[in-house]
């Protein structure tokens, strides 16, 4: 998916390929993603048997980062590149690669053409705190993804905002220039300390948190041309094998009516940010 064709786009589904099952400490590989459409998607089916809405994401991070910072991923130096074009083929055989040990930054089945096809945005990272770091406020470090063009240009950055209220996740989305765009949290109860689920929903929704896109000036939602009406960034159930036996992630990601093709890029690096802050240190947490 081309920068242009992803400022006509309302909608898509970012789904995990990468199988993480049993795959902790020196086992855990990079992940990989591919982008599909949102029309199609249905719980407890294989990434690779939905339509493809012509892009993908591999991830390049060091076996050491991988392996040291696997408790608590937030804070792991890392590279996620995204990529036009349909995903290779190769990446339908990571997972008979699932005993083995990745000593490389990417995936062995991924040859260096595939990685340096049709490249339109990287997404990355330095060394932080995790989410669930009390120091992050006050050392300037908490997590981030800052989102460059294929010539390396800075489009704009997500970054993990910490205050008062750390039992509520929440995220500032800035432009090139450093000024915030949108503010990515999910609706609270309890008075704002506590995160409100949705129950109820098709295509995976049944029960999720939505991170809705918000301006950070009012923290209404703001709209979108996808269903739902809101934009936002939302955890699919991604069915009983792929959560519980392959651990397995989808996300639901509707991009703001008025957002430009280079802030729709930056919100694809917030999605990947919720998933490397929040709910993968929750799959570790839970496996450990």
């Amino acid at each position: 998916m081309t920068m242009n064709r992803l400022g006509d786009t309302d909608e898509l589904v970012l789904a995990q390929t990468t199988m993480l099952c049993m795959r902790q400490g020196c086992c855990r590989p990079s992940i990989n993603w591919v982008l599909q459409s949102a029309d199609n998607y249905e719980p407890g089916s294989s990434p690779f048997e939905l339509p493809n809405v012509g892009g993908w994401i591999h991830e390049e991070s060091t076996f050491c980062q991988r392996c040291c910072c696997g408790g608590v991923p937030g804070c792991r130096e890392t590279k996620f590149v995204q990529h036009a074009g349909y995903p290779p083929s190769e990446l339908q055989q990571e997972d008979w690669s699932c005993c083995v040990i990745q000593t490389e930054p990417t995936s062995a089945e991924l040859s260096h053409g595939d990685l340096q096809a049709n490249i339109i945005a990287t997404h990355e990272k330095e060394m932080s705190c995790s989410t669930g770091c009390a120091c992050c406020a006050c050392c300037g470090l908490a997590p981030y993804l800052l989102t460059k063009d294929e010539t390396g240009l800075v489009l704009g950055e997500t970054t993990f905002v910490c205050d008062e209220c750390l039992c509520v996740p929440k995220f500032h989305v800035s432009d090139a220039l450093g000024s915030v765009r949108y503010l990515l949290r999910p609706d609270t109860c309890c008075c704002g300390l506590c995160v409100m689920p949705r129950c109820g929903g098709p295509k995976g929704k049944c029960c999720r948190v939505p991170f809705l896109i918000r301006s950070p000036s009012t923290g209404d939602a703001v709209y979108s041309n996808a269903q739902e009406g809101k934009a936002q960034v939302t955890s699919l159930w991604s069915g009983l094998f792929n959560e519980a036996c392959f651990k397995r992630r989808a996300y639901h990601i509707a991009f703001p009516a008025n957002a430009t093709p280079e802030e729709r890029v930056v919100l694809m690096g917030s999605a990947l940010l919720v998933d490397v802050a929040i709910y993968e240190q929750d799959d570790d947490n839970n496996d450990s």
